[in-house]
């Protein structure tokens, strides 16, 4: 509800946590997430989650969000882009240019900021982003090459990808996202050095047995992603693409890396199987580079580290201009969650919601105040005022670490 104080809120303290570390004993990915609280003299708070929460970079990604905490003290957080261009244009210099430190940190800052305003005015940020285009968001499961559910290992044997697609389909999910090339038959790590250049004939033996034995399990009825985070290049990526073409590839994620995004327009005029990337990407500048060739069909933000949603909102409206569709990469907490149904539900061209194979599990989830879980595939967005998700008490408890920043 409206409160005439509202006008005259200000930033008093920001309080940055360093959560609890999950998933190392059945992930290459294990979450090390950072959020970020930020507390009002009205005694509204916000939460926001910075975008580096898989692997190293929680220590760099924190201090960030406390140097730039600094500069927000006392200000009114509903300018929440008023406080995101000062923070872009103060740090021109040794930073200038950003990177996914500085930006994730910014991104933090910017969903904790909308999340204040949404609870000021009581309504839910998908609102302040321009109303609701999208009720309902399909979601496809992500990452299935390391199993689903309970049983989480590294698939080695076609019939396995095979029996864990039958288990996802069965839960109601339309679609799939794997990376083929993660892992051998054994269920070792396969590295990168392995996956560039021209692919080898056993390789390729391997990538047509699991597709062919998904497609003999489930059919049609279910889509398939194909991941490659990078591990392909031009070359390989080519020959990825004339495989997935056979099985009916829904898209090609990352096929290769985002330092020259000239590549990506090589590998279109290839195939015909669209192609996707931008999880790697930071704000509407980075995104423009990528969009420019014509080569993506698909872009994937990440909202917490692209510069957060006020900046995601923005490179959506870019990508609209190209013809290209949206599904945020969402790899993180519950906040992350919430933040992509905000997004994905405020745009004309979402496409697919990414519910990554870790959210299902109580440890990820117990994060999170709330719980939003699929149900047939589909997510509703939040109708809670603000981000509609907090830290839970226990999560904030179990913090292996604690910067706080006031004035």
């Amino acid at each position: 509800v409206w409160k005439g104080c509202v006008a005259f809120v200000k930033i008093e303290s920001v309080d940055i946590f360093l959560l609890r570390h999950s998933g190392h004993s059945y992930s290459d990915y294990p979450f090390q997430p950072v959020v970020c609280r930020i507390n009002t003299d009205e005694g509204i708070c916000g939460f926001g989650e910075a975008g580096i929460s898989i692997g190293p970079g929680e220590n760099g990604v924190a201090h960030m969000l406390k140097d730039l905490s600094e500069m927000i003290l006392g200000k009114d957080p509903l300018d929440n882009e008023v406080i995101w261009e000062d923070l872009h244009n103060r740090l021109y210099g040794h930073l200038s240019g950003g990177g996914v430190v500085v930006y994730s940190a910014m991104s933090a800052i910017d969903i904790a900021l909308l999340d204040i305003k949404g609870k000021a005015l009581g309504v839910p940020i998908y609102r302040l982003l321009g109303g609701k285009h999208n009720a309902e968001l399909r979601c496809y499961l992500s990452q299935a090459q390391t199993g689903y559910g309970e049983q989480l290992a590294p698939l080695g044997k076609a019939a396995e990808y095979a029996q864990t697609c039958r288990k996802i389909m069965a839960d109601g999910f339309k679609a799939v996202k794997i990376n083929f090339l993660s892992y051998d038959r054994q269920g070792k790590k396969i590295p990168r050095i392995e996956t560039t250049g021209p692919l080898t004939a056993q390789l390729r033996e391997m990538l047509e047995e699991r597709l062919c034995a998904i497609r003999e399990e489930c059919g049609y009825g279910l889509e398939i992603i194909m991941e490659n985070l990078c591990a392909s290049d031009a070359t390989s990526a080519r020959g990825i693409a004339e495989i997935a073409k056979k099985y009916r590839v829904l898209f090609i994620e990352e096929a290769t890396a985002n330092f020259n995004p000239e590549l990506y327009r090589v590998i279109a005029q290839s195939t015909f199987i669209p192609l996707s990337a931008g999880e790697r990407v930071h704000t509407r500048w980075e995104f423009y580079q990528l969009l420019r060739h014509n080569a993506v069909s698909v872009i994937q933000p990440d909202i917490c580290n692209t510069g957060g949603l006020s900046e995601a909102k923005k490179i959506c409206d870019l990508a609209q201009l190209f013809d290209v569709r949206v599904q945020a990469h969402v790899a993180g907490t519950p906040l992350t969650e919430a933040a992509a149904m905000h997004l994905e539900a405020a745009i004309p061209n979402f496409f697919y919601h990414e519910y990554f194979y870790m959210s299902l599990r109580p440890e990820c989830r117990s994060y999170g105040k709330y719980i939003y879980a699929p149900q047939n595939g589909i997510l509703r967005p939040p109708e809670l005022p603000g981000l509609g998700q907090e830290l839970s008490d226990q999560a904030m408890a179990e913090a292996v670490g604690r910067l706080v920043v006031k004035r």
